[in-house]
């Protein structure tokens, strides 16, 4: 028997094991081309273990810069040849060096020549000049400013303060350095993932606030109806999606209509609102296995129904609430048709800049750049699954009360 039980263990380990390896194999192969340095899939043989590994792919994708505009405060000092006549310092020769700062570390430097302006300035001009004001970049070539422009300048000192008359142009003249933390905030992938964060956040946030207190009502309170409102809930939502392209044409004109086109906080409601039928349906679910005698306990100390859910039923239903919150997350992270159709360029989140990497297919897509995108692109649901999974493992003891 003994024999008999260990070589039945064996067998499901194997098995378990091959189904495993088939679930997991496309992930580990898209991490091996995100790895290679080969950018064709075509000529990217199938190598468990590859021989030549490199992580350009990532660098690209994390710190290459996208090539769009760049528009930041900066400060730094001004130095040159200048005079001054009146309330009038006239720069004759002098070059800009200037710091663009996010929080408190350094984004880029740049040196910058100008020739021949004029700044408005009371008191005594001294050195050092410091000057600060905001720096726009449209082109970049090799770490050099092929196109800027400079303005809302203002110069200041120990006695003095001025401003610039007019504004500051320069073509293929200047110079600018990035730090790491520069060309990560520069890129295309920071863009577009600070708005899938803003979207999947505030998506979560939104499902929160409408999930928590109609669970508590569907789930302890008595009311007319409160047998079939939730089935109707809950197919109301299924054919509303079914109708497809109809559903989307009556969203897309009441938005516009609205105003709300090209708004963040519009899709996330839009997105939560979707998600509300099912997530109040399943955080029910969890609230009806907790005890109703330590609501009436609470309300026996005075407690009120907003009081209960904050201090009672919170604390004890957060491995559903996590749940919520992670089907949420997803939700709005991982969004795309709705995302594509009413969100313009700048707004628009990581799934549609990484359905757009495919436009080239069969034109020599960067095979590589596109596998780490689309893993860097998973990662924060794994990392949600991680923090998330505490509480949803916990095991807390539910519906006991000392007698």
């Amino acid at each position: 028997m003994k024999r008999r039980d260990l070589g039945k263990t064996i067998l499901l380990t194997g098995l378990a094991l091959v189904v495993l390896f088939i679930i997991l194999f496309p992930v580990y192969y898209i991490f091996l081309v995100s790895i290679k340095p080969s950018a064709t899939l075509a000529t990217t043989k199938l190598e468990l273990i590859p021989k030549n590994v490199t992580i350009e792919g990532y660098k690209d994708v994390l710190f290459g810069l996208g090539g769009e505009k760049i528009d930041a405060n900066f400060t730094g000092t001004l130095k040159g040849e200048y005079s001054i006549s009146g309330n009038t310092l006239y720069v004759q020769s002098g070059v800009i060096e200037g710091k663009v700062k996010y929080g408190p570390f350094t984004g880029f430097t740049f040196s910058v020549p100008i020739k021949r302006k004029l700044f408005s300035v009371s008191g005594k001009v001294s050195e050092p000049i410091n000057i600060e004001g905001e720096i726009i970049i449209t082109k970049i070539e090799d770490e050099k400013i092929g196109f800027a422009i400079i303005k809302n300048v203002t110069i200041y000192g120990q006695e003095f303060e001025g401003m610039l008359k007019g504004y500051i142009v320069t073509r293929n003249s200047g110079t600018l350095k990035f730090s790491l933390l520069g060309k990560f905030v520069n890129s295309a992938f920071f863009k577009y993932f600070k708005n899938s964060l803003i979207l999947a956040g505030l998506t979560v946030i939104l499902t929160l606030l409408f999930v928590i207190p109609a669970a508590y009502a569907f789930s302890r309170m008595k009311f007319f109806g409160r047998e079939h409102i939730l089935y109707f809930y809950l197919m109301f939502t299924q054919v509303a999606g079914g109708l497809g392209i109809a559903g989307l044409i009556a969203l897309y004109g009441m938005l516009v209509k609205l105003g709300l086109y090209n708004k963040l906080p519009a899709l996330a409601l839009v997105y939560a609102a979707g998600g509300v039928p099912f997530n109040t349906w399943l955080l029910k679910s969890y609230i009806d296995s907790i005890s109703p005698d330590f609501d009436e306990a609470a309300l026996v100390d005075g407690a009120s129904y907003w009081q209960i859910i904050r201090y009672v039923l919170l604390p004890m239903a957060l491995p559903g609430i996590a749940t919520v919150a992670i089907f949420a997350f997803i939700g709005g992270w991982t969004e795309f048709i709705l995302a594509s159709l009413l969100l313009t360029k700048e707004n628009q989140p990581l799934s549609v800049w990484i359905y757009t990497l495919m436009g080239s297919i069969g034109r020599g897509i960067d095979w590589n750049y596109f596998a780490a995108a689309a893993l860097l692109f998973a990662l924060p649901v794994f990392i949600m699954f991680m923090l998330a999974q505490n509480y949803i493992r916990s095991g807390l003891t539910i519906g006991g009360l000392k007698e």
